[in-house]
């Protein structure tokens, strides 16, 4: 119970700080705004960043997918310091706790322990996904049989990998809008 209501205040703290940091732009007029003066470049170094982590993210699921501990704990471990990349102040702080599971993925020898955590890390990452949509590469999933959400690239694949039941309920899920 209590870890539940740690990752419920986690998640409902990195949804405030996502939303905070990027503003509303369909309240803005963009008539009149002078697009020429803008500073667009910041996005594309932090995609790059990101893409980094997500890159790390998709070794990390396919691990889970096949039921590999030891590949687990690796590549936890890279997606933990792939975070460490992140120059983005608010996107490194909407990671952060995601950072900590990380760090205890990698030296947990306890399968459904890790998966729980993978759990959390994932919804981070899909906060940041859906936030700030730097990679239209990458698409959220759900399996209403185990209530967990991951992250899947779907421009390598539209199949469903579940990774947190990939024996009994491998195709288990379907496809999260983004934004929903």
């Amino acid at each position: 119970m209590k870890m539940l209501m740690t990752v419920s205040l986690f998640l409902v703290s990195g949804l405030a700080l996502a939303s905070e940091n990027h503003g509303d732009h369909s309240k803005m007029n963009h008539s009149k705004m002078d697009h020429s003066k803008m500073d667009h470049s910041k996005h594309g170094k932090e995609n790059k960043e990101f893409n980094m982590v997500l890159k790390g993210y998709e070794r990390l699921h396919q691990a889970f997918f096949d039921n590999d501990n030891a590949k687990v704990q690796k590549q936890a471990a890279e997606v933990a310091k792939s975070i460490d990349g992140i120059k983005d102040e608010k996107i490194s702080k909407t990671l952060g706790f995601a950072k900590k599971k990380l760090n205890e993925i990698a030296s947990s020898s306890d399968f459904e322990a890790n998966k729980t955590s993978f759990g959390t890390v994932s919804h981070a990452l899909l906060i940041v996904l859906e936030k700030h949509s730097m990679n239209k590469g990458y698409g959220g999933y759900y399996c209403p049989m185990v209530k967990k959400y991951w992250i899947q690239n779907t421009a390598k694949s539209k199949k469903v990998m579940n990774p947190y039941a990939s024996s009994s309920m491998p195709e288990c899920g379907s496809p999260k809008k983004i934004g929903s």
